[in-house]
């Protein structure tokens, strides 16, 4: 049902009428908002409950547990509830709560202000905002680039962000340090962006250092129709790409802004506008380690404004981080690995200490 359905039945009562149902709403929605939530009502209404091993729908109902339901796959006998492996897991997390954590994050504010408003603790936070990134990864993970893909790098300096002093490979920088390492250098993460005609776009954290056609082809490999046309910049590296990938391939030259006056990276600067925006200055830097799981969210949130009203955002991100599984446990944030090798890294930063 729309907003319009529901407003030309509302519409339709009498006075005495609408009291009535505006009772009824009122305690509706204070009973709901404190209610533990479960995610059955979204998979029913926007997902068939499959099972989580093997995908079947061959169900039978098997109980509940802590109020919810519970089945039985009768082709392998997994147990599970429609909760499994999605952030609602053993989560006694209410309705409000989980709102108010997505609209923080779609806001991007500082964790601790997000704690505050949903009456939950720092460390909860973070590790719901990450839990929650790991999601919106894999919804548009199949989507492949055509007609004409813009692609350029991103640059980003290497962060330990949140490491202890004892596990830092080097010293800790002051906030607001200059990068003192001319060029692109192993201190700089590099971060392959694409977009094509339909903006479908790809953001791949590939490691550090100048891109290589290795790191292009990490980055870009199946994720491009055949007959595709490559808008680059005048990189050796892009050339050796489209040539093994059989890509026709359009350079625009140092300097110069556009080829044969027609193609350009208009679009794919937007794009890098936009994140540079989000991870310097909104976000004041992120950790290398979890610099993906941000620009996934980047990336998520153009695809909400492409496809739904301002309004409906908040709405369509808690449906997709409900009904959709993640295999990121709390417990296994703190162990994703750096994009990088951190004992080259060491032997790079002793040879060019710039602090």
């Amino acid at each position: 049902m729309n907003v319009k359905d529901i407003y030309d039945g509302i519409n339709s009562m009498l006075p005495p009428q609408l009291e009535k149902a505006k009772l009824v709403i009122d305690s509706l929605i204070e009973s709901k908002n404190n209610q533990r939530l479960t995610n059955i009502d979204y998979q029913i209404k926007y997902k068939n409950i499959a099972c989580i091993r093997c995908g079947s729908t061959n169900l039978k109902k098997n109980g509940h547990k802590c109020g919810t339901q519970r089945y039985k796959c009768k082709d392998c006998d997994k147990y599970f509830s429609a909760t499994s492996k999605t952030i609602l897991n053993n989560s006694r997390i209410k309705y409000s709560q989980l709102k108010c954590v997505i609209k923080g994050i779609l806001d991007v504010k500082p964790i601790y202000k997000i704690a505050l408003e949903s009456q939950l603790s720092n460390t909860q936070i973070y590790n719901l905002e990450m839990r929650i990134f790991s999601i919106l990864e894999d919804i548009y993970i199949n989507e492949k680039l055509k007609e004409v893909v813009q692609i350029d790098e991103k640059y980003f300096r290497v962060s330990f962000k949140g490491t202890k002093e004892d596990k830092m490979p080097r010293q800790s920088r002051k906030s607001g340090s200059k990068n003192l390492t001319p060029g692109i250098s192993k201190d700089q993460i590099c971060v392959i962006v694409a977009i094509d005609s339909y903006d479908t776009i790809i953001v791949k954290v590939v490691g550090n250092g100048p891109a290589s056609t290795n790191m292009i082809e990490e980055a870009l490999k199946d994720k491009i129709e055949d007959g595709t046309l490559l808008v680059t910049d005048s990189k050796s590296s892009y050339i050796e790409f489209a040539k093994k990938n059989n890509l026709e391939l359009k350079q625009i030259p140092a300097g110069g802004h556009n080829v044969e006056g027609i193609y350009n990276l208009g679009e794919l600067n937007s794009l890098m506008s936009e994140i540079e925006t989000y991870i310097t200055y909104e976000k004041r830097g992120v950790s290398t380690k979890h610099l993906q799981q941000h620009l996934d969210f980047v990336k998520y949130k153009k695809y909400l404004k492409y496809t739904f009203e301002y309004l409906e955002h908040n709405e369509e991100m808690l449906k997709d981080i409900v009904i959709n599984n993640t295999e990121l446990k709390c417990n296994d944030i703190s162990k994703i690995e750096l994009p990088f090798d951190l004992e080259e890294y060491k032997k790079w930063y002793e040879r060019n200490h710039t602090d």
